[in-house]
């Protein structure tokens, strides 16, 4: 009896057939992808039963033997976390665990990646306010994933997408880390130079080792907010080195397509110091939305400054009520 095949193609059929999860899906090779990432192209797929849309990705033929990137697939497949600012993944398939293709497979996103939908804003008063509202939908999404002990170490615009000009969903965990390290993430630099924080190219900083951690993706995502805002990455260079060295050593320039409020948001998210940025992806959030609110009146800047001192005042004002008692005495 012949061995159940998981990956198959039959004769005069253009269609690949995975089975995974007890459940036949299938895309076609010869179609272009729906686009690519560093460890591999994303087809359109179908789940065969019903013909419903999903994304299939194949490990690039380059990496599809590295045991390294091998597990790194399955890792990713095997994060079923459930949230509406992440694609869901639904499993993963593989000719043999060793050797050949290995694919992962996920919910299908019906959108558009978030550079072309912030392009689609063009000059629109609410422009900068919808930009922060799909960044905090995407710290919504870290705050979940942080939780569950996992780092994602390669936001960017390409791994973000918006689906039906509204929901905003955080792609590719296929780099993630799991907290207390994996035995691939000491080998070398891993994420993308354009948006890398510091200690993913060090070892040590100020003489500390460093860690990745949260603020690893905050750092990431404050580089990837200031690129959606004013259509540019200060950080690229032609030369990979030149970019790396810009990213341990040069802070953001100010800009005067970003609210100072919110520039000072994203100085601080991208601080070279890990302590010195936001600590959670929470506390991030926060911030750019309180950098949207209006500057107070000077009523409210007044009463805000009379409850923080008004144990001074009250002090103060008892004191004078004593000097005049005690001259009225003498009089």
């Amino acid at each position: 009896m012949a061995a159940f095949q998981s990956v198959m193609q039959r004769p005069n059929d253009p269609f690949i057939y995975l089975y995974v999860m007890g459940e036949w899906y299938c895309y076609n090779p010869y179609e272009p992808p729906l686009g690519s990432g560093a460890m591999g192209d994303v087809y359109r797929g179908y789940r065969c039963k019903n013909g419903a849309l999903i994304a299939i990705k194949k490990v690039k033929d380059a990496y599809a033997n590295n045991m390294q990137i091998r597990q790194r697939a399955r890792q990713e497949a095997s994060l079923a976390f459930r949230h509406p600012n992440l694609v869901e993944m639904i499993g993963y398939c593989e000719y043999a665990p060793d050797h050949g293709p290995i694919f992962i497979l996920s919910n299908y996103v019906q959108g558009d990646n978030i550079d072309d939908y912030v392009k689609s804003l063009g000059d629109t008063a609410n422009r900068v306010e919808k930009i922060c509202n799909a960044v905090c939908a995407v710290l919504d999404a870290l705050d979940y994933v942080h939780s569950r002990g996992v780092v994602h170490r390669d936001i960017k615009p390409s791994n973000i997408m918006v689906e039906n000009g509204s929901n905003v969903r955080l792609m590719d965990l296929g780099i993630a880390r799991m907290n207390g390290g994996n035995k691939f993430s000491s080998f070398g630099f891993i994420g993308t130079p354009e948006y890398s924080a510091p200690e993913q190219l060090l070892r040590e900083q100020n003489g500390m080792a460093v860690q990745i951690n949260a603020t690893t993706d905050i750092y990431e995502l404050g580089i990837t907010f200031y690129e959606l805002l004013t259509g540019s990455n200060p950080m690229t260079c032609t030369e990979e080195a030149k970019t790396l060295t810009k990213q341990m050593k040069e802070s953001l320039p100010e800009s005067d397509e970003i609210p100072r409020k919110l520039m000072q948001v994203i100085w601080k998210a991208t601080e070279k110091e890990q302590a010195r940025r936001y600590q959670t992806a929470l506390e991030f959030k926060h911030a750019i939305q309180e950098a949207l609110l209006p500057d107070p009146s000077w009523q409210e800047q007044l009463s805000a400054w009379v409850q923080e001192h008004v144990v001074w005042l009250v002090a103060a004002v008892l004191g004078v009520a004593a000097v005049l008692f005690f001259i009225l005495l003498m009089i």
